[in-house]
Order: C-alpha cells, then structure tokens, then sequence
C-alpha cells in the first residue's frame, strides 16, 4: 500500500541542489489547493522561487498568497527567533531584554546549528497553529528542504540537540519537533531526483541515511525532468542509416534528424538510471516529464501538477512518462 500524501500535514521535499525540489513543491501544493487544503509551502532561507512559478513578488518572512488556497514564506532566522521570542515572553521589552543584549546574540551565533534551529521550529510551529475557531491555520505544510547534506543535518537537529540536552522547556520544544517530524500519521518524506548519474548517486545515499539515521516516514521517489522518446529502436537505427543518405548540403534535413537521434538516446540514457532506482530503491515512483519551455510559470506547474496527480492518487508507478 503507498503511502497517501494529502491526509498528512507535514510534507518535506528534499534532494539534491539542482534537481527541482521548488518546482516539485509548487505542484504538489497546486495540487493540494486544487483539492481544497489550504496549503504553504516553506522556503528556508533561501531565494524564493515559489512565488516567482505564479507570477507573484516574494514577501520574504510573510505568507503570500499564490493562488486559492495556496501560500508560500521564506523562513529566515532572525525573524523566527523574534517570533518565537514574543510568543513565550509575551511582551517585547522582556524579548529585547533577553535576546537582544549583546552577549546573547554572540551566544547564539556561537552555538552550533541555532539558526537551523529556528527554521525548522518555525515550519514546526506553523504545523500547530490555530485559527481563532481552534481549526488548524494550515490543512498542509510543504517544506522545500536544503540540498542534501545540509538537509539531513537539519532534519537530525532535534536528535541531536536531544541527546545532549534531554530535559527542560528547550529539550521539550525540540522533542516536540522530533515528535512531528517521526510521526507516519502526520509527516511524510519525499525525495526529488534527476535520471542522472550524481543525483542517483546523492538519492541512494540520501535514502540510506532516511532508513539509518533520520526515522521520517518514508514517501515517494519522484524523478523529474524525463525526456520524451521520440524514436522506438527500430526507428532509430533506421534514422542511422538515413543520417548518411540525406547529402551535406541538406544541413536543416540533417540537423532535425540528429536532434531527434539525440534526445531519443537521451531519453534512453535516462531510462537506464529509472530502472536502476526502481530495482534498487524501494519507494513508489513518481515521474515528471521535461518540460520544453522558455518560461516556467504557473501554466508550467499546472501541468506538472496534472500529470503528479494521477500517480499519487492512484498509488502505482505509472509507466515511464518518455514513452506516454
């Protein structure tokens, strides 16, 4: 039975730098808005991308609205900090007492992965918020998590931090944390790859370290940017053959059949990395098509979201998207 997305709360994105975590982000919470979930997807402190898919000016640490239903933030530190400062101080002269006097903020810059901490503690804590209704802020909370490396650090923070500092108000915040980020009935892991060499390789280990160190249910394996395969094998070993009839002075006839042997041996070249995460990794797949387009926006997403939605819903592997 694979795992479904849209009954749990706290989604995480992660992967490694450049295989289009943001773009994966934008549609799965287009698709959770279509479905009337009021959704956020959260940046951490980062360029914001989200807003610029729909045509929107980023906010930076304030909730923007994208579309119906759809919001995006950039979480950054020292915002996260002051808020969680006057949330417990209550008063802001006893915050600026407390964390703004000058040792203190030589302590936490000081104290390793604070700043961290705080990113991760605000998506956490937008995860518990509440309307004045006592219904929860959010149905969903999408986090576009850090490349690699630094996403497994973050996501170990509160593991961490518990292993030396196991009791008082601090160790019950992040013990909290801890408790969100293992729960399988609210939280939900998904790792984003390209079908190439290095970030199969970074999707292997960043699966292994799930399985080993880091205890978050595990979600989908969804693998962007498959070209489409314009020729069959039979086709292109004809079109071989074709390439040395057209004569030299054909340069146009030429060129568009070596575009399309080209990007037919790329879309085979990425068939091989698919099939070696599907015998090797055993989370659902889910794949993405490239897009071919000189503006990715809204429209972009819109279509991603299109062709994500069956896959989830339906609960399969779909077939590879280059041969649709």
């Amino acid at each position: 039975m694979n795992p479904s997305l849209f009954d749990k709360r706290f989604i995480i994105v992660a992967g490694k730098g450049g295989v289009g975590k943001s773009v994966v982000c934008a549609a799965l919470g287009l698709a959770a808005a279509q479905r009337g979930l009021r959704t956020c997807i959260a940046e951490l402190n980062t360029r914001e991308k989200a807003p610029l898919f729909f045509g929107k000016t980023p906010k930076g640490y304030e909730y923007g609205e994208l579309r119906e239903n759809l919001f995006s933030i950039n979480i950054q530190p020292e915002p996260a900090l002051r808020e969680y400062g006057l949330m417990k101080l209550r008063f802001e002269r006893v915050y600026k007492m407390v964390f703004e006097n000058e040792g203190m903020k030589r302590l936490i810059k000081v104290i390793p992965g604070m700043n961290e901490l705080f990113l991760l503690g605000k998506a956490f804590n937008m995860e518990r918020e509440k309307n004045r209704d006592g219904s929860p802020t959010w149905d969903l909370i999408i986090v576009d998590a850090p490349a690699t490396g630094h996403g497994v650090s973050l996501l170990r923070l509160p593991e961490t931090i518990l292993a030396v500092a196991d009791n008082g108000p601090m160790a019950e915040e992040v013990g909290a944390m801890r408790d969100l980020l293992c729960d399988p009935k609210r939280t939900i892991l998904n790792l984003v790859t390209l079908p190439e060499e290095m970030p199969v390789r970074e999707t292997f280990e960043l699966a292994a370290q799930t399985n080993v160190k880091l205890g978050i249910p595990k979600g989908y394996l969804i693998v962007n940017g498959i070209w489409p395969k314009l020729l069959t094998d039979a086709d292109l070993t004809f079109a071989n053959v074709l390439t040395d009839l057209i004569p030299p002075e054909a340069t146009l006839a030429r060129s568009g059949l070596e575009c399309l042997q080209n990007m037919t041996r790329r879309a085979q070249f990425q068939q091989g990395h698919i099939e070696t995460l599907a015998a090797n990794l055993p989370w659902p797949m889910v794949q993405l098509p490239f897009l071919f387009t000189s503006q990715f926006d809204g429209d972009a997403i819109g279509r991603l979201t299109e062709t994500l939605l069956p896959q989830i819903a339906d609960g399969a592997t779909s077939p590879p998207v280059g041969d649709a």
